[in-house]
């Protein structure tokens, strides 16, 4: 194999690939990007346009990445190289055009500039077969949409969880409507939105260390990605790109249930007014240098304010968030990371949150300013299915209050 890139598209191809198999495997070939020059079909299927292309392949037997490349190809070929090494090498490597040649005693050179590595390369048929991207279910998603969706509820999921729907979220279709849905156990949060078209219904489980992976590939534009639900697998088409990941086989929780029927308090509040209180309190309350204790925040909803305390071994805090409240006075505590987590993933455009109440022990609604589609109470209805292309709804369970706090 000999084929030169420039390094500017070479570092835009194996950067998102590496991340993907940088994770120690008891594989040394799950280790490496599979350099394919030009394509094989042993290995997927090619269409005519990638003839031209080098092919670079990720996969750690759970997730992977496919993507392609412009390259002068002056030798076919294709091989194994260390995602680790290959990346430190080509950032190192001055700018302009970098050339990869490798010989039969499994050997790569390297060389760019007046630069040259010598490093060692496996066999491409160590590879592992990786899933044929089909699917019964396919349709299209602005890049920005998608990055929303996950944004709203990646902070929700659980990362090692003995219950394995709780690390992945439940992404669920009906009609045009997509709504996700992150849980682990002490916070629930939807987002939903709505497509131009119908594509039936659907429920799948992602898991959430892809989604945080797949978030920073997707851009904040009209761009629109493709995603694609086989029977074990989902990917997601973006530009040259296929990112894709094993489904999280199990039934997600029934989590409309979670929600209380009933509410006797209710606040209308700033969300970066009430932020930033929080993230003042987290001074006090996150116990950094002492490993996971965590003092309760608490809240106390009367009059016309929402009184935020601390007290801790570091010190103590309390103000006062102007707010619109109406119902019971109520004193409620929480752990003050999972709350202010909560309200990170409010949208920047909303100017006011309407937190829903019940009692100390039942948690806290946080919606937008006029409601959300997700939950109705008593005496109240469904925010109506409007024009609105986004919705949201975050859900934290209290801590009971020590007194002596």
């Amino acid at each position: 194999m000999k084929v030169s890139f420039e390094k500017e598209k070479l570092l835009a191809a194996i950067g998102p690939a590496a991340s993907i198999s940088q994770v120690k495997n008891t594989l040394t070939s799950v280790e490496g990007l599979l350099f394919e020059c030009p394509a094989d079909e042993k290995f997927g299927k090619i269409t005519d346009d990638e003839k031209g292309l080098t092919r670079i392949s990720a996969y750690d037997l759970e997730k992977g990445l496919r993507t392609t490349v412009d390259c002068k190809v002056y030798e076919a070929g294709n091989c194994v190289i260390n995602s680790s090494r290959i990346l430190q090498i080509v950032r190192a490597l001055p700018d302009g055009e970098i050339m990869i040649e490798t010989d039969e005693k499994s050997r790569a050179v390297i060389t760019g500039g007046m630069s040259s590595f010598e490093i060692a390369v496996s066999p491409s048929d160590d590879f592992p077969a990786m899933p044929m991207f089909i699917g019964d279910k396919r349709f299209l998603i602005p890049q920005y949409a998608a990055r929303t969706l996950i944004g709203r509820v990646i902070f929700a999921v659980a990362q090692n969880d003995q219950r394995a729907f709780f690390n992945g979220a439940l992404m669920k279709v009906r009609g045009n409507l997509i709504t996700m849905v992150g849980c682990d156990g002490n916070r629930l949060s939807l987002a939903s939105y709505k497509l131009d078209e119908e594509i039936g219904d659907t429920d799948v489980i992602i898991p959430g260390k892809f989604l945080g992976e797949l978030s920073r590939i997707l851009h904040d534009s009209e761009e629109e990605t493709e995603i694609i639900i086989g029977r074990k697998h989902i990917i997601f088409k973006i530009g040259s790109i296929y990112f894709f990941t094993r489904l999280i086989e199990s039934n997600y929780l029934d989590y409309e249930r979670i929600f209380p029927k009933s509410y006797s308090t209710e606040a209308y509040v700033s969300p970066v007014d009430l932020r930033e209180a929080l993230e003042r309190a987290s001074i006090i309350s996150e116990d950094k240098l002492g490993g996971n204790n965590r003092s309760i925040v608490k809240l106390d909803f009367s009059d016309k304010e929402i009184s935020i305390s601390c007290v801790s071994s570091m010190g103590s805090i309390h103000e006062n968030v102007t707010a619109a409240i109406g119902g019971n006075d109520l004193i409620i505590g929480f752990t003050g990371r999972f709350l202010l987590d909560a309200l990170k993933a409010v949208p920047d455009d909303a100017d006011r949150i309407r937190l829903r109440l019940n009692s100390p022990e039942s948690g806290v609604c946080i919606e937008a300013g006029d409601g959300s589609r997700f939950v109705s109470f008593e005496g109240d209805e469904k925010k109506a299915d409007g024009d609105e292309k986004f919705d949201f709804l975050h859900f934290v369970m209290p801590r009971r209050i020590n007194h002596k706090e």
